[in-house]
């Protein structure tokens, strides 16, 4: 069994669509146009199982803030490994760029497996309030409420002069 994650490349692009529709269960929320801007603004992952795609994970940094506004996985049997590796993935290009801390933004409705997961990898559930005011800051630019906030801090202390 081949097990990877890569960098998601254009020619993934209708079967991120599918993962995330059937993942997220929400009808014509994600289409082609949507994956098609993540492809080209955020750095977008894809795990790879036995030649099919299973799972992807898009995120971005900013005010050395690393935040993964999408986290899909095909299957409960993927999250432990795949969904493990897009993680660990992420968190490795967040700590190269100094980000002080990583947050998953999680849909309420997300399965069980991705918490436990998220809870194993260190992840706390936080509410917006919790966060530092810069924090919130630029998750002002994510969606709504409806959304779980877990974070895991990447680096001992908060960067307070320019690095």
């Amino acid at each position: 069994m081949s097990e990877r994650v890569r960098r998601a490349k254009l020619q993934d692009l209708g079967a991120i669509t599918r993962l995330v529709q059937e993942a997220s269960q929400l009808e014509g929320q994600v289409d082609e146009a949507t994956v098609t801007e993540w492809l080209f603004s955020k750095g977008v992952w894809v795990a790879i199982r036995d030649e099919a795609l299973v799972g992807v994970a898009a995120w971005q940094a900013e005010n050395l803030l690393a935040v993964t506004d999408v986290f899909r996985v095909a299957s409960v049997e993927c999250w432990l490994e795949e969904g493990r590796q897009l993680l660990e993935t992420i968190e490795g290009e967040a700590h190269t760029l100094m980000c002080e801390a990583n947050v998953v933004l999680l849909p309420t409705l997300a399965p069980e497996a991705a918490r436990t997961l998220l809870q194993q990898q260190g992840y706390e559930l936080k509410t917006r309030d919790e966060l530092h005011r810069i924090w919130r800051e630029v998750l002002s630019d994510f969606a709504g409420e409806e959304l779980d906030v877990m974070v895991k801090q990447l680096r001992d202390r908060m960067v307070m002069i320019p690095i």
